[in-house]
């Protein structure tokens, strides 16, 4: 190990060494050739940035020699990409003409391994910036992706919630952040992302397991968290936003600030977040305990040089999550359920009561990129410390005692080598490893996973040809796992040690053709892997949050899936349409199904508690996707409707796999004005999201009634201020989510919710 790190270092010096300084500058008009002042220069590779003058020029120095991919963007225009080769010791000069548009249908993603435009891309990567939850009026970032077609959450209530992509979830939908995978207990879809909108620009989202730089377990789809781009050379800037929500009584404040020099940038984020519990049914029925109080931070410092760029992350995060208590719902005789809890003296309890959840997340990351001529290496290193405890009631102590405490720590590497292109190939080589150690505290009164360590290492390659009109991936990865349990047999806990090895070959293909001008077609064949999490290996005891006792199998196979997705494209100046279609084919899918076995708890708010069993079959999910978005040349005008629709089943006895989405039709029309009076980038939007009946439900799943939300929500800025109000399920309906946990319980979803945001944008700069 000493001998490859001081081989790294004294490639790096070399590489230091001879890198030369070079120059880019250039012009951004329009197409009638008139500057744009304000454009944004970013290059991807340095998170390095500037923005144009009066006269529309930039210049961007003490850059080194290599291939640069150059982003260029301006409000109310397409962005545009382009690469850029650095080979001389001077100046390169560009002049970049953008277009008009009132919507952006083309951005630039960079979660699809080449850095490219929508229209480049074999798959589609669907986008959402996190600016939409003051927009929405969104709880958590869930609450916006959960919007996109094919994408929804597995929900506790409104502030825990998972994604699921294409009916796929828990470990079968892989977390990046930082560039890297994102590690919690995630076995368990009741205990949420566990990310937060801490330094995030936006969320990029893969869809099926066509990916294969980012890693094993994206069977389902990648949810891709990418920072926020490094201030402006020269620039000290930031904002305070501060948003409060009616339904729960809760707010949330963000804070953040950033500067950039010609060869140095940094940023510090902060946030804090109190939630009471949610109310329905016009603040009639407060549901228990299912508050939040959470407050992090993150920092960050990057360094340019001609060699290249690294940047240096830290993440501090904190929250307690209240957990439904279930002896405080009462069903009458008449159907009807009643909150004992309801004589609390506070209308909005914010104290953190037992039961609940404490986790607490330190994360550090490294993110280096290096120019090598024409080539770039690419080594992002992550630690990250998984604190998670759950707290059970006890008499007279109002945080309970300690059931569950676990800590995870993981480390991880993701290194990337992007080979010179030749002729029309691009090609990307590389490896990802990480080694996970869970320990349980000693203190806890059980445990639901054992002591365990786990080490995955995988390689990859993936080739990107493009001809005219035609694009072409395919790539392949090996992967490799290896898993080990300490033993654990005493009076409280029975879990025998176990040793497996897991492995497997992944591979994907897929094809883009534009057809004419405005029409693209796309079609993938994909496959991905995963091995049991240690909850289906090992599980054996009470979850507190469903009053379950799950039970394990250690000698459960791998998953493995193939995915065949074709997508149709066509956009034009005042119309764009996007379809999908796709078939999931899954060898032993792992599931939870319910027994008749009762079992003592041990818990006093529950003696007994059903046993339920993981079980594992062959499954099908097949689907379909849609968007169609009008804008018409009045750009104050958009109308836009999503809808999704999915079907799984188990393929030895066609029925129907539990806890699956249901088809949904969300309706948004939005009206938007750049300048109404003194206000600047005015919009009203108003929508329906629309949940069609779920019939298509597992033997012993309840069927859930269809329900339509009506939501809305206005906006503006005023000088160095922006402010947001939405309203959601306006005319405060009663509905059941097929998708939460609560369905149990017949505990219905928030009711009318208000949320006001106001952010504040501070220029350090201005004289």
């Amino acid at each position: 190990m000493k001998k490859i790190f001081l081989l790294i270092i004294g490639i790096i010096s070399i590489i230091v060494s001879i890198a030369q300084p070079c120059q880019l500058q250039g012009k951004i008009v329009d197409t009638n050739n008139i500057p744009l002042n304000g454009a944004t220069i970013y290059i991807n590779e340095l998170n390095k940035g500037t923005s144009s003058n009066n006269n529309g020029d930039f210049i961007i120095s003490s850059l080194g020699k290599g291939v640069y991919n150059i982003q260029f963007s301006y409000i109310g225009y397409h962005t545009k990409i382009i690469k850029v080769n650095l080979t001389e010791e001077d100046t390169t000069t560009l002049l970049i003409e953008l277009q008009k548009s009132t919507i952006n249908i083309n951005e630039v993603v960079i979660s699809s391994a080449f850095t490219n435009a929508q229209d480049e891309n074999t798959q589609i990567v669907d986008v959402v910036k996190k600016n939409d939850m003051q927009k929405y009026g969104a709880f958590t970032v869930m609450d916006i992706i959960n919007k996109i077609p094919g994408v929804d959450a597995v929900t506790t209530g409104p502030l825990v919630t998972r994604p699921i992509i294409r009916g796929l979830s828990s470990n079968r939908v892989l977390t990046v952040i930082d560039g890297v995978r994102f590690e919690t207990q995630q076995w368990d879809d009741e205990h949420g992302i566990g990310v937060n909108e801490l330094g995030v620009d936006r969320i990029e989202i893969i869809k099926g397991p066509s990916s294969l730089i980012y890693g094993p377990e994206a069977m389902g789809g990648i949810v891709h968290f990418i920072d926020e781009h490094a201030a402006n050379i020269g620039k000290t800037e930031g904002n305070l936003k501060t948003t409060f929500f009616s339904n729960n009584f809760g707010g949330m404040t963000n804070f953040n600030i950033k500067g950039a020099k010609e060869k140095y940038n940094w940023g510090i984020n902060v946030l804090g977040k109190v939630f009471s519990d949610y109310f329905y049914n016009g603040y009639d029925f407060r549901v228990p305990n299912t508050r939040l109080t959470e407050y992090g931070g993150k920092g960050y410092i990057g360094i340019n040089r001609k060699w290249g760029a690294t940047k240096l992350s830290y993440l501090f995060n904190t929250a307690y999550y209240g957990i439904l208590d279930g002896k405080d719902i009462v069903k009458k005789p008449d159907g009807s359920i009643v909150n004992t809890d309801s004589l609390e003296k506070e209308k909005f309890p914010v104290e953190t009561e037992a039961p609940f959840h404490f986790v607490m997340d330190n994360r550090i990351n490294s993110n280096t990129t290096i120019l090598v001529r024409k080539s770039k290496l690419q080594l992002i290193l992550g630690y990250q410390n998984n604190h998670r405890s759950e707290h059970e009631e006890l008499s007279g102590k109002k945080k309970g005692y300690n059931y569950v405490d676990m800590i995870l720590q993981s480390s991880t590497y993701n290194l990337k080598w992007y080979l010179p292109t030749f002729k029309n190939f691009s090609t990307i080589i590389g490896s990802q490893g990480m080694y996970k150690n869970n320990s349980n505290s000693s203190a806890a009164s059980t445990q639901l996973v054992p002591d365990a360590t786990i080490t995955d290492v995988g390689f990859f390659a993936l080739t990107k040809y493009q001809f005219k009109n035609f694009s072409f991936n395919v790539g392949g990865r090996y992967d490799a796992r290896s898993l080990n349990t300490v033993t654990r047999i005493d009076s409280i806990v029975n879990m025998p040690g176990i040793s497996r090895s897991y492995d497997n070959i992944s591979g994907s293909f897929s094809v883009a053709y534009k057809l004419k001008k405005h029409l693209i077609l796309r079609a993938s064949y994909s496959s991905g892997y995963r091995s049991p999490n240690l909850n289906e290996l090992m599980a054996n005891g009470v979850k507190l949050e469903s009053l379950t006792y799950e039970k394990g199998n250690p000698n459960f196979k791998k998953e493995f899936n193939t995915e065949v997705d074709i997508n149709l494209t066509f956009k034009s100046k005042h119309f764009s349409l996007t379809a999908a279609a796709y078939q999931n084919n899954i060898n032993n899918f792992i599931y939870l199904a319910p027994t008749d076995i009762y079992v003592v708890s041990g818990i006093t708010r529950a003696p007994f508690v059903p046993v339920y069993q993981f079980l594992q079959d062959n499954a099908v999910i097949k689907g379909g996707e849609a968007t169609l978005n009008i804008h018409p040349n009045a750009k104050w005008f958009d109308y836009e409707v999503r809808t999704s629709t999915l079907t799984a089943i188990r393929t030895n006895d066609n029925s129907y796999l539990p806890m699956m989405p249901t088809n949904k039709i969300y309706n948004t029309l939005t009206f938007s004005f750049d300048q109404l009076k003194k206000f600047e980038k005015v919009y009203f939007r108003i929508g329906t999201m629309t949940a069609l009946k779920q019939f298509k439900v597992a033997d012993t799943e309840q069927k859930t009634p269809s329900y339509t939300l009506l939501n809305t929500g206005l906006g503006a800025v005023l000088n160095d201020f922006e402010f947001s109000l939405a309203a959601n399920n306006i005319l405060d309906r009663i509905y059941l989510d097929n998708m939460s946990r609560f369905r149990s319980y017949e505990i219905y979803g928030p009711g009318l919710s208000i949320s006001i945001s106001v952010k504040k944008y501070f220029n350090f700069n201005k004289k």
